[in-house]
């Protein structure tokens, strides 16, 4: 486990979170922003001598984490992070964690920085086809292989990028979601839980079966976007989220 060199204090806040007036997140150096969402601001930055991305959680959902869960956000995002990227046949599929900060003030993680757009964008303008697709079961299946679920699996939450040999790849980033078997979003999922009713993969396979199915969330997404972004291209690391239960 890799955390970040702390060389000094630095407290932000909610507001100043989503500003460029920050140039420094212990050691990596800020040289830009690559979008916000509900969680977090992303900046792009350099690092151990490579360009990544920086997510620096905001003040509210570092607290709300912290109601609902006794890991602090960063960590918990890193360690899920990694646990995905490591299981076998996964890595090609999941941005790779290099290191996270966890101090007074300041909650972040560093990351492989993407170059794409989201599924969501490249599936509405045609861009993707069936073979995309299989990558995206596959995902779930080596996922579950390796005893993880509750991936978040959504459009809005998977950048697609071109490999070296020029196939379109779908790749997760966004790991800060408590996997609801650990914290049901609602009774009525816990006394299923509790009955056997549903299992762990559950959420995971409504998912994936309605994969394509944007009724429920377009709106939101096109309300985050607009808020967000406006008409900017290629800001495409916000975090959307949709009530799929």
């Amino acid at each position: 486990m890799r955390r970040l060199r702390h060389r000094r204090r630095q407290v932000y806040s909610e507001e100043g979170a989503g500003g460029l007036e920050l140039s420094a997140i212990g050691d990596a150096r800020i040289t830009g922003k690559l979008g916000e969402g509900v969680s977090c601001v992303v900046y792009k930055a350099e690092w151990d001598g490579r360009e990544v991305a920086l997510k620096l959680y905001k003040a509210g959902s570092i607290e709300r984490h912290a109601r609902l869960h006794d890991q602090e956000l960063a960590r918990f995002e890193y360690e899920r992070n990694l646990a995905f990227y490591e299981a076998p046949g996964m890595a090609r599929y999941v941005a790779r964690p290099y290191a996270y900060l966890s101090t007074a003030g300041i909650s972040a993680l560093i990351q492989e920085k993407l170059d794409g757009r989201l599924y969501y964008h490249r599936y509405q303008a045609g861009e993707l086809t069936e073979a995309v697709f299989e990558h995206v079961r596959k995902i779930v299946e080596l996922s579950h292989a390796a005893g993880l679920y509750d991936i978040d699996l959504h459009s809005g939450n998977m950048m697609v990028v071109e490999s070296d040999d020029g196939e379109l790849m779908p790749k997760l980033f966004d790991f800060n979601f408590i996997p609801f078997y650990i914290h049901p979003p609602n009774p009525g999922v816990a006394i299923l839980l509790k009955l056997g009713l549903i299992d762990r993969r559950f959420r995971d396979l409504r998912k994936l079966k309605r994969f394509h199915d944007f009724t429920r969330f377009r709106r939101k997404i096109g309300i985050l976007l607009h808020d967000l972004f406006g008409n900017i291209p290629g800001q495409d690391y916000q975090i959307i989220r949709a009530p799929f239960f």
